[in-house]
């Protein structure tokens, strides 16, 4: 079974960035090229972390819940044995890259989709771990002030 790790080595980023403009409509988006050249650059960088090996990537087109919305890309996981779905998009990204990708998504989607799908779910609070950390702690720290 292949790990979006094993994925993001063998993509090549033009069509990653193909995909993210035509599923996430970001065609007139200038930089977009250049954030997902570092972005697959920093990925290609990080050695997988083996707690995310406990969890297979979901990619799914979801209804939206009001008719005159539309459609959206739900990246989730799956635990092994547990049927709820968990968010990754502020998890450490060295996790992202031990998940399994199921050959029923690999069926579905090149690997470049797939690849795309996560990177936009990764990067949705920052292009950087960095950025992404301090959000979460700022996050983490509003919650403690309202318990």
């Amino acid at each position: 079974m292949s790990t979006l790790g094993d994925l993001v080595l063998e993509v090549q980023e033009a069509a990653v960035v193909e995909a993210i403009a035509r599923f996430y409509d970001q065609r007139e988006t200038q930089w977009l090229a250049d954030a997902v050249s570092d972005v697959l650059g920093q990925l290609r960088k990080l050695a997988p972390d083996p707690a995310g090996s406990r969890y297979h990537l979901r990619i799914e087109l979801t209804p939206p819940d009001d008719p005159t919305d539309k459609p959206f890309w739900d990246v989730s996981c799956i635990k092994e044995g547990d049927p709820d779905h968990c968010g990754l998009d502020l998890s450490p990204w060295d996790e992202w890259l031990a998940l399994h990708v199921p050959q029923s998504l690999l069926d579905k989607m090149t690997a470049a989709e797939i690849v795309a799908h996560c990177v936009w779910e990764m990067t949705f609070y920052g292009f950087t771990e960095e950025k992404i950390a301090a959000f979460r702690a700022e996050l983490e720290s509003s919650i403690k002030e309202i318990n």
